[in-house]
């Protein structure tokens, strides 16, 4: 298999994205977003944001078959110049103002093979490289346009490399879907149960002030003994490519699932009576940043200050999950801080909540618990797809193995 390659300038004109201010989100035409950009190889074929944009915006900001999005600012560099390919037109879309468009003057690079170069260690391990950090890493046109492309010369062989890459994240997409629908359908029986009161038997139970008789109105801290990680500090000296796993807040947004089998991050063991080391199985909540995202790890982990865990409770990880998720905006808008919400431990003990009857969470456990344990099961799956396919990338990339 024969390779080429050229300076991106020589493939793509780049040119800038949307920005827009707040008020004018929520109505109007699709609008790929920074989050879209960053979790996905390939521009999903629903955008779920909308923006008010003119047809001017829509002519000069367009989204077409071939384009790739770049991340052009973060807040590290290893966020910097994530990427996805628009694999058709989607009518009227615009891209977020954060983000570089390349649009193709050629035709020797198809976008299933571009989907995946611009996601290779080649061309990341550039883009981390050529980076500006003043405040921000940063990377402007003049720097994109010096970034190597290197592909395949025969276009099959780039939509054989494609085509292979992509089952994998068909295949991870399905196994989301899926996920999705068992979550939903959690979170509804959490609802029929616990917010409408019609678990099995309610027929039968009587009422006091508004609740089933034997349930209690009470403080969450009176249940569950909140606590919160803990940071060595200054955090960067205790940094490391190994050692015990570092739970981050992207650790948790990066997904969209209820467990985390990936932790990227290390810490030194110098650090851990600084911090908090939690075994496999255990459930944690955001409280910063992105607060009240609840999420059940499964390997062990020292967490920072920005989550909270739950050393002993009178409900089931599995309960307080769908608890959490049910209470989130109630919780939030309870929270403070100048520039992040922050949820601190005694806002979520003295949170007023219902307290159900002991034989009902007993009977909602025996019920619930295959839920979770076939979303475990699906997002494991996923997990090991994720890494076959990670695994495969550099090396077709490369070109030392052939399809």
């Amino acid at each position: 298999m024969e390779f080429i390659e050229k300076k991106a300038g020589e493939l793509y004109t780049c040119s800038s994205g949307l920005s827009k201010s707040a008020d004018q989100f929520g109505f109007g035409y699709p609008f790929l977003s920074y989050s879209d950009i960053f979790h996905n190889y390939y521009v999903p074929e629903e955008l779920k944001t909308l923006v008010n944009s003119n047809e001017k915006d829509r002519k000069t900001c367009s989204v077409e078959r071939g384009d790739v999005f770049l991340t052009r600012t973060s807040e590290t560099t290893e966020e910097l110049g994530m990427s996805c390919v628009a694999l058709k037109t989607i009518d009227g879309a615009t891209f977020n103002g954060f983000a570089k468009r390349l649009r193709p003057i050629t035709d020797e690079i198809v976008p299933e093979y571009a989907a995946y170069f611009f996601r290779s260690s080649y061309f990341r391990g550039q883009c981390m490289s050529m980076a500006s950090l003043i405040t921000r890493a940063s990377l402007n046109e003049g720097m994109i346009s010096r970034l190597k492309i290197r592909f395949p010369k025969e276009k099959h062989d780039q939509e054989c490399i494609g085509n292979t890459l992509m089952n994998y994240d068909l295949a991870i997409e399905n196994n989301n879907k899926r996920i999705k629908i068992l979550e939903q359908m959690a979170e509804n029986l959490y609802k029929e149960w616990f917010v409408r009161f019609r678990f099995p038997g309610h027929e039968e139970v009587e009422f006091e002030g508004g609740i089933p008789k034997g349930w209690e109105r009470k403080k969450l801290g009176e249940y569950v003994d909140i606590k919160r990680g803990g940071s060595p500090r200054p955090i960067q000296d205790y940094l490391s490519d190994s050692g015990l796993r570092w739970l981050k807040i992207s650790d948790a947004t990066t997904i969209d699932c209820p467990f985390i089998f990936e932790i990227k991050e290390h810490i030194l063991e110098s650090g851990l009576n600084k911090t908090v080391l939690l075994k496999a199985g255990e459930l944690v909540l955001s409280n910063s940043a992105t607060p009240g995202l609840p999420r059940i790890i499964c390997v062990d982990t020292c967490i920072h200050d920005g989550w909270l865990y739950f050393e002993k409770s009178r409900f089931s990880k599995e309960y307080l999950y769908l608890f959490f998720k049910n209470e989130r905006e109630n919780i939030i808008q309870l929270g403070n801080g100048a520039i992040f919400t922050n949820l601190k431990t005694e806002i979520l003990k003295e949170y007023k909540c219902i307290i159900p009857a002991d034989d009902v969470l007993k009977n909602f456990q025996k019920v619930i618990l295959p839920y979770f344990d076939l979303i475990k099961n699906i997002q494991q799956k996923n997990q090991n797809l994720i890494n076959q396919r990670d695994l495969l990338l550099p090396r077709l990339m490369s070109g030392k193995l052939e399809i």
